[in-house]
């Protein structure tokens, strides 16, 4: 995925990426095509590949383009409460999203976007070993992206005080005390 400064790339690539959203909301993912997303973004299928490596990449970008970051003034503030009101708070404003990616059987990319956003980010258990970190960061947005599965089959129901206690329960473990 392109990640540089041009100012040219990165209009087609948001271009892109809603071209996407567009798209999947008119048809399954699985039946839209590259160039079909190109003539819908108004781009050529050489900018696609120079931009994007895949019609996943296209979903991730937007995913991680999405995601809001935890904004936290303390060193203390980035504990387990925050990481889960954090992500209720991205569950609760991106539930189109979440539907859109679940009912397409691409919400796989939720962990993906999620571990590299936990993987990516200092602050996040930064005095433990890179391997427990990885680790972690896995285990979290595996749960996280469970969660936002099962959120989105159940018709988005609970709020975001409800996913933040729930994520707190269950990252906890105290449903086996």
């Amino acid at each position: 995925m392109y990640c540089g400064s041009n100012k040219t790339a990165l209009q087609s690539q948001r271009q892109i990426a809603e071209a996407m959203m567009r798209l999947i909301q008119e048809k399954p993912y699985q039946q839209i095509t590259v160039s079909e997303l190109c003539r819908e973004a108004g781009t050529s299928r050489q900018t696609f590949y120079s931009l994007f490596t895949s019609r996943e990449n296209v979903v991730v970008f937007t995913l991680q383009t999405r995601y809001c970051t935890l904004s936290v003034s303390q060193p203390e503030d980035h504990g387990l409460r925050q990481l889960c009101r954090g992500y209720s708070e991205y569950l609760l404003a991106n539930q189109r999203l979440i539907r859109l990616l679940v009912e397409n059987r691409i919400d796989y990319l939720l962990y993906d976007s999620f571990f590299e956003a936990l993987n990516g980010c200092e602050c996040f258990l930064a005095a433990a070993d890179p391997c427990t970190r990885r680790y972690a960061a896995s285990f979290y947005a595996g749960g996280v992206s469970c969660v936002a599965r099962q959120y989105a089959q159940e018709n988005c129901a609970a709020s975001a005080k409800e996913l933040e206690e729930l994520l707190m329960t269950l990252f906890t473990g105290s449903l086996f005390r």
